[in-house]
């Protein structure tokens, strides 16, 4: 409730700011996939401590940044029900944006299982978003298959 001690202001940034890089102009799968594909599936069984990587289609990650969201969930199964635990701001996970060719794009997901992880069946799933030729931006997930964590 009390007057700050100077009227000056910060300058504002985004708008003095230029950016050199081109804006995304186009994505697109590969032949005979569609994004959210997963390229790289899992084992079928991982123990406490090893990574799993796997690799999926994509969008340019400047489409969409996720702020508040996430691009990667790691889920376990709970009944019939799925629960994330980890998401692209824990430790355990990394997420790997590169673009292969053109607009072609993968995104490489690691995680490695924590120690003290529960044993059960897990998957991954990656969150993205593609652009069209018309500059629309369309949602997609992609989803692993499962696999099992073990003691």
């Amino acid at each position: 409730g009390q007057a700050t001690p100077s009227a000056v202001q910060p300058p504002a940034l985004p708008r003095n700011r230029i950016s050199v890089r081109p804006g995304v102009v186009l994505d697109f799968p590969p032949l005979g996939k569609s994004f959210g594909s997963v390229l790289t599936q899992p084992a079928a069984s991982y123990p406490r401590g090893a990574d799993v990587r796997l690799d999926f289609v994509t969008g340019h990650p400047n489409n969409n940044l996720h702020t508040e969201g996430t691009y990667l969930e790691v889920q376990r199964q709970d009944g019939s029900a799925w629960q994330t635990v980890a998401t692209d701001s824990q430790w355990q996970t990394i997420y790997r944006w590169k673009r292969e060719y053109l607009g072609v794009s993968t995104a490489q997901i690691t995680w490695t299982v924590p120690a003290n992880a529960a044993a059960g069946t897990y998957r991954i799933v990656h969150h993205g978003d593609a652009r069209s030729l018309t500059g629309s931006i369309r949602p997609f997930t992609g989803v692993s298959r499962t696999f099992t964590v073990t003691p």
